[in-house]
Formats: structure tokens, C-alpha cells, sequence
């Protein structure tokens, strides 16, 4: 038998093991972390309840690698290694691109509590950093965290702050749009152009 970290052989461990992974971002696109249990996990990846603690040890451990995971791939992906901003239409495209963070940062004292750096923010400071070198800081980090706190809220309560602002539910693109007016005038304040 192979070990619990999945180190074994990829074609008896890795497959369940990313499973698991997988699973937990498809449910935080959609709920926060308590709202999923280890047995959720295990049947939306189609395997076993034990292997979710076999594998992680916890459901909370699991969240976390899936969390991590999806974070670094954003970076390499998306924001092709950490050298430009997330596309507009990477957000409006696909709400699991910050729902998943936004869900897992509902919860502070969740499975992302102790997590000291966000790979997401630590590559848009470096890339506006790299864009505005003699900026002021403190304006760059206001920035960013406006910037990203507009695009994690999106997915969770855009559409309904649309509807309890009084637009009818066609007006979802019109907000939409709107947002990222805002985020790419942020961006342009740090020197990022026209990033979206």
C-alpha cells in the first residue's frame, strides 16, 4: 500500500487523491467550507470516505491543499507565472476563479486561518511593483486589496447586492460591467494599463 501523502504509484494513488481535490473546488465554487462535509467530498470525487482522511487527514486539510492548489494555478495560468493581472474575462467567464477563494475567506477561522500569504496577492505585488517601481506603497497595497476584494465578492454577492440595488436580474451584465470599470481603473492607478 502506498503511503498517505501520494507518493506511491500515480496510477493507484494520485488518480483518488486529485479526485478529492477536484471535488472540493467544484463544491467551494459553490459553498463555504462548512457547509461541505468529508463525506461530500468523497461523493462528489466518486471514491471511498476513508481515502478523504487517508489521503489529507482531514476535511479541513483537504480544503486547504484544493484551495492552495487552485491559488498556485491561477498564478501560473492564468496570470501566466505571476507577469500580468487576472483578465476580465477569467472572472466573468468562470465564477470559481474567485469564488473559491471567496467561500474559503468567508470563514477566517476555517481551513485558511493560519495561511500566511495568498499567492494570488504576493503576484499582483510583485507584477505592480515591476509596473510602478516608484509608486507609493501604500497606494499599491490599497489597490490590490481593493481590487481583489471586488473580485472574490463578485461571485458571492454580486448578483444578489444587483438585485437588492434595485436592478432587475438583466441588470447582472450591467453591474458587471461596471466592476470591472472599477478594477481596471485600479489597475491603471498602479501603472497596469489597460490589463484587462
Amino acid at each position: 500500500m502506498s503511503d498517505p501523502v501520494g507518493t506511491g504509484p500515480p496510477d493507484r494513488v494520485q488518480p483518488s487523491r486529485q479526485a478529492l481535490l477536484d471535488a472540493a473546488l467544484r463544491l467551494l465554487a459553490d459553498r463555504t467550507p462548512s457547509e461541505i462535509s468529508g463525506r461530500d467530498l468523497a461523493g462528489e470525487a466518486g471514491v471511498n470516505y476513508g481515502l478523504v482522511h487517508y489521503y489529507f487527514g482531514s476535511k479541513d486539510d483537504v480544503l486547504r491543499a484544493a484551495s492552495t492548489q487552485h491559488m498556485e494555478r491561477l498564478v501560473e495560468t492564468v496570470m501566466e507565472g505571476g507577469t500580468r493581472a487576472v483578465p476580465a474575462d477569467a472572472v466573468m467567464g468562470d465564477r470559481a476563479v474567485w469564488a473559491v477563494t471567496g467561500h474559503m475567506a468567508l470563514e477566517p477561522t476555517g481551513p485558511l486561518a493560519l495561511r500566511e500569504t495568498f499567492p494570488v496577492i504576493e503576484a499582483y505585488r510583485r507584477i505592480v511593483e515591476r509596473a510602478d517601481p516608484d509608486g507609493d506603497p501604500v497606494h499599491h497595497k490599497a489597490a490590490i486589496a481593493a481590487m481583489v476584494a471586488l473580485l472574490v465578492g463578485w461571485p458571492i454577492f454580486g448578483p444578489q447586492n444587483t438585485g437588492n440595488g434595485g436592478l432587475d436580474p438583466e441588470g447582472e451584465g450591467l453591474s458587471l460591467a461596471r466592476l470591472r470599470d472599477h478594477v481596471l481603473s485600479l489597475q491603471v492607478s498602479v501603472g497596469l494599463g489597460d490589463a484587462m
